[in-house]
């Protein structure tokens, strides 16, 4: 049996690396997709209206779809809960402002771009993403307004309403798509070619020269040969 060359050794193992590198590139790619997909499909299709009785039947961004909403509370009350970010002169600005916003008996902490503006008894609809709370704002200010309102310990919705429109993760989400994309088709572009080159390698070769073919398996008569057939022609005539 003929055993495999160091040149055939190699191209396997160089067909074998270009496989791996394009399924990686493929689950990558699909992986990303799937992680972004509820993100962009918000992003892009939303806001989506939603009844106070949907929001109330929600314990966070997982118990639903479609997280980019616009709502209908009653009134918005300013908490005086502000978050504030040093400036490069000393002072301090306030970046955003929470708000309590009331459907019904309950009551969903909502964060606002800038400082607030005091209560609103007509807010009209209210537009942002339902987002999980983050330590901070469940220590700081969620915690804190229940200290300070003991009865108001079980009227707060277990998420936050962020009106704040920061689109920060879904531009970063469609730049790795992107980007895992193009490396998912050049890893399949050099997959396919890597194939293509190996099929010409083993494929049989064709003398191009069919002119040299038939000389070869029809070689011309020698002389001597041209004459004893002329003779044995002519003894047969």
């Amino acid at each position: 049996m003929e055993q495999p060359s160091t040149v055939q050794k190699a191209a396997k193992s160089t067909n074998l690396t270009a496989v791996i590198t394009a399924a990686i590139a493929i689950l990558l790619f699909a992986l990303m997709v799937a992680f972004s997909i509820k993100s962009l499909y918000n992003h892009f299709a939303g806001p989506f209206d939603v009844t106070a009785e949907e929001l109330i039947s929600y314990q966070g961004p997982g118990d639903t779809f479609l997280t980019s909403v616009r709502t209908h509370p009653n009134v918005a009350l300013d908490t005086n809960f502000y978050y504030f970010e040093k400036q490069e002169d000393g002072s301090e600005k306030i970046i955003h402002s929470y708000y309590a916003l009331l459907f019904e008996d309950r009551l969903l902490l909502a964060k606002y771009p800038g400082p607030g503006k005091g209560d609103n008894i007509q807010p009209g609809p209210v537009t942002g993403k339902i987002v999980r709370l983050t330590d901070e704002e469940n220590t700081q200010v969620l915690q804190a307004l229940t200290e300070e309102f003991p009865n108001l310990k079980d009227a707060f919705l277990p998420y936050l309403l962020d009106t704040t429109g920061n689109d920060e993760f879904v531009w970063l989400s469609i730049i790795g798509i992107a980007f895992l994309a193009v490396f998912a088709i050049f890893s399949l572009v050099h997959l396919i070619g890597r194939s293509g080159d190996n099929f010409q390698a083993d494929a049989p070769q064709v003398p191009t020269n069919m002119d040299s073919l038939v000389e070869n398996d029809y070689p011309e008569p020698s002389p001597d040969q041209a004459h004893e057939q002329e003779q044995t022609t002519d003894t047969s005539a």
